[in-house]
């Protein structure tokens, strides 16, 4: 299994997508499932909304080879290009591998608990030698204390090629359905004696370190907030 990550910058078309968001729906979605490039999830970026995140799983590297060939030779791709640069000033692309414990999509549409309105994007790069240290760390330290807070783990991932390099490693957490649950949350894990080792241990394993919030707002991304949410934002959106 892979995974194509996308940092998208946005031309604002009203909301936090608008047109952009409608056009990825009914323009692209169906065409690239239909070649293996499953949505994952589709997120407005906290703070900065005129960045934006897609994320895909793909079955294997042939069918990232098919899907970069398609990109190159299908006419409807030609017209996708043409068509999405009109809302978009920006393309950034990654190719993630899952560690072995990272739930594929499948998993995650079967069950609620990963379903949030806040995402937290974690992504740290790691001194030579030491990714797989801290991969295994994510698994049996990390993941157990996250659960107390209340985070469930959506991916842990480990770059291997795009813009970037392999010292990379990128994990995406659940944080909350409101303003209010994700500040409970964050409150725990400060509060969490074994959190504050844990970062000293893998602190000394780190060169640089960078979070960002998620916010899934997208109607049709797999993972999102609860549909009553979604409703709630369309209506203010419509107002």
């Amino acid at each position: 299994m892979l995974y194509l990550a996308e940092n998208l910058t946005i031309i604002p078309h009203g909301g936090f997508g608008g047109e952009l968001h409608e056009i990825i729906k009914t323009d692209y979605v169906p065409d690239a499932e239909r070649i293996g490039q499953r949505l994952v999830g589709l997120f407005v970026m906290g703070i900065r909304y005129n960045e934006h995140f897609a994320l895909w799983e793909l079955d294997d590297w042939a069918t990232l080879d098919r899907i970069q060939e398609l990109h190159k030779k299908a006419f409807w791709m030609e017209n996708w290009t043409l068509e999405s640069v009109q809302y978009r000033t920006d393309w950034v692309r990654r190719i993630w591998e899952p560690a072995t414990f990272s739930p594929n999509l499948a998993k995650m549409k079967r069950d609620n608990k990963y379903r949030s309105t806040i995402y937290l994007f974690s992504q740290s790069r790691l001194l030579p030698g030491k990714v797989s240290a801290y991969i295994d760390s994510v698994e049996k330290e990390m993941i157990p204390m996250a659960k107390k807070w209340g985070r469930n783990l959506v991916g842990c991932y480990q770059t291997v090629a795009g813009q970037a390099d392999s010292s990379e490693v990128i994990e995406i957490w659940t944080t909350g359905n409101s303003n209010t649950e994700y500040g409970v949350i964050r409150q725990n894990a400060q509060k969490d004696p074994a959190l504050k080792r844990w970062e000293t241990k893998v602190g000394a394993w780190r060169t640089q370190r960078q979070c960002r919030l998620l916010f899934g707002v997208v109607g049709f991304s797999p993972l999102r907030a609860m549909d009553e949410y979604i409703q709630a934002l369309d209506l203010m959106n419509a107002r």
